[in-house]
């Protein structure tokens, strides 16, 4: 399915010491994460990564700002995956592989720049860490750990158009009935974070 691919993962234990068994957008240091993938980080078939649940795939997941308003993208059938057709996402992001690089920390920041210019066209001012999504209410997510950061960018464009619709929204839930797992979970941390 994912031929030759391998993907940057860390071991579930560590992150459920890290995250204390808690699920949602958990707020932990970004230094104790990256300690992590230094320590444990390494490069696994995506096949093999995608089964065990005892190794975790590290996604970069990026929230997207413009004049404070949050960018979010409807997927369309087009796109690939029929699970995600016409579900809205607030992040982009996706795995880290050894194209990035071979060193686990440096694969993830050249991988997060990467998977941001793969799907949108933006300059980048600042970006933020915001803490770990940990979710294990379904096979998908407990196979992944997402590294969650807000960018204020100034936005050009969609790289794929046929596959995304942009939506710019100052209430973000007022999608969230149309959202996939990981953008409900931020959504809600976000509304918390808010008040």
């Amino acid at each position: 399915m994912y031929e030759n691919e391998k993907v940057l993962v860390i071991p579930t234990k560590e992150v459920e010491k890290l995250c204390n068994k808690k699920t949602g957008l958990i707020k932990v240091p970004e230094y104790d994460i990256i300690s992590i993938i230094k320590e444990y980080g390494k490069f696994v078939d995506r096949n093999t990564a995608e089964n065990d649940e005892t190794i975790r795939q590290v996604i970069p997941y990026i929230i997207l700002m413009e004049n404070n308003k949050f960018l979010l993208f409807k997927r369309t059938t087009a796109q690939g995956e029929k699970r995600l057709h016409n579900k809205v996402t607030i992040g982009v992001g996706g795995h880290i592989n050894t194209e990035d690089s071979v060193e686990p920390i440096e694969a993830l920041k050249k991988g997060m720049i990467r998977e941001i210019n793969e799907e949108v066209d933006v300059e980048i001012k600042n970006i933020e860490y915001l803490g770990l999504i940990n979710v294990t209410d379904n096979p998908v997510s407990r196979v992944h750990v997402g590294l969650c950061y807000i960018a204020n960018v100034k936005y050009f464009g969609l790289k794929e158009k046929e596959k995304f619709i942009e939506i710019f929204s100052d209430n973000p839930g007022r999608y969230f009935e149309e959202m996939e797992g990981w953008s409900k979970v931020v959504v809600q941390s976000l509304d918390h974070m808010q008040k």
